[in-house]
């Protein structure tokens, strides 16, 4: 959209310095129709959630040590990766190969997009797809064997009985101390934010090994790893491997690891997202999502006096708004690509020290084969 200099926004929920709710354009939030503020609220929402997941997979890592777990010594997650695990259908299994740093936010990006649907995606309590952990102290960071998906399983295992361990902690500090100052990173009520039991069950495992610095418009031929855990009680069936039949590219363990492209394992786990929907509900409910104070004053601002209540994903009429809009689609199309570019741009600048490294230690080695040929000629 744009505002009266004709200068491109993305329309949000906005307390101006006169204390009325706009669109923080030039619209009061008081003049919106009931759809217009349904699609706002909507598109807002899309917004905080891109940018969000983005976050935590930009800013720095979780980084569990195997070594750590063999110790039974794992630290504690970081508060901002704790809560980052809740509502994740998977673990997500980056090897620190060379151009990890790189291929994290060119996963991200490729993985949100085929996972995201406008206006329709349940994004509510920090829900997505996965969440990326970068294990570290690896036999081998960049190939993957049987024995390192068993580390993985293993490693996974520790960190949930961490998440649990935290999670225990995390309540009763809540249920002791009033007023504490939270944020989305540390939300007061965690009632919504849970363990799904997809996490225990299923692991995806990636080497940048035949990572060859795609973008995430080229990236879904990528050879990735599904490994089953056999921690699957509290889904509604086992998982399979058998619908991927056709798809495989190897049988690390036939039945329980495979190798796949990366948009058949996303595809495969979006399936199993709606399979145990379809038997269980979606868990955290999204009727249980409560509004900001802000977004209930827009609300009876226009005359609302029923209840503002969810699911978010029913908001917004496909016929009146066919085409994605807002907030999230500016973030999608802005930002996403620019973050990408600049993660390109530094890995540019790390293969290129890389290089003048390793030029340095040829020089280095070529001179002291002359010399010591010299010193044999005399």
């Amino acid at each position: 959209m744009e505002d009266a200099n004709h200068k491109m926004y993305a329309p949000f929920v906005h307390r101006g310095r006169d204390g009325l709710l706009s669109d923080g354009g030039t619209r009061l939030l008081s003049e919106f129709t009931r759809d217009e503020l349904l699609w706002l609220f909507r598109t807002d929402e899309e917004g905080l959630h891109r940018y969000k997941i983005h976050s935590v997979v930009a800013m720095p890592s979780y980084e569990p040590s195997v070594r750590d777990v063999a110790a039974n010594c794992l630290p504690d997650i970081p508060p901002y990766h704790w809560i980052d695990i809740c509502n994740k259908s998977a673990p997500l299994y980056l090897f620190p190969g060379k151009r990890w740093l790189l291929l994290r936010v060119v996963l991200h990006n490729y993985i949100y997009r085929r996972w995201f649907r406008p206006y329709r995606s349940e994004i509510d309590f920090l829900r997505f797809i996965c969440k990326f952990i970068i294990p570290q102290n690896l036999p081998d960071d960049t190939k993957v064997s049987l024995s390192t998906v068993d580390t993985i399983i293993s490693l996974n295992k520790a960190v949930i009985a961490k998440f649990e361990a935290q999670r225990i902690i995390e309540v009763k500090k809540r249920a002791a101390t009033q007023n504490l100052c939270f944020s989305w990173s540390d939300p007061e009520n965690l009632d919504p934010y849970i363990l799904q039991p997809l996490f225990r069950a299923l692991v995806i495992i990636i080497s940048d090994e035949k990572y060859n610095k795609e973008p995430s418009t080229a990236l879904g031929n990528l050879p990735v790893y599904l490994a089953r855990t056999g921690v699957e009680q509290e889904l509604s069936a086992p998982i399979s491997f058998e619908p991927l039949a056709a798809k495989i590219i190897s049988h690390i363990e036939p039945g329980r690891v495979i190798q796949v492209t990366l948009e058949t394992a996303i595809d495969f786990v979006i399936g199993l997202e709606a399979r145990e929907a379809a038997a269980f509900g979606l868990r955290p409910d999204p009727t249980d999502w409560k509004p900001d104070e802000d977004m209930l004053e827009a609300w009876r601002s226009i005359g609302e006096t029923e209840p503002l209540v969810g699911p978010n994903s029913q908001w917004v009429d496909d016929k009146r708004y066919p085409q994605w809009t807002g907030s999230g689609k500016y973030n999608e199309a802005s930002l996403m690509p620019r973050y990408e570019k600049t993660a390109f741009w530094m890995q540019g600048n790390r293969d290129a020290r890389e290089e003048r490294y390793e030029e340095t230690q040829r020089a280095a080695a070529d001179a002291a084969r002359e010399s010591a040929a010299g010193s044999h000629g005399k």
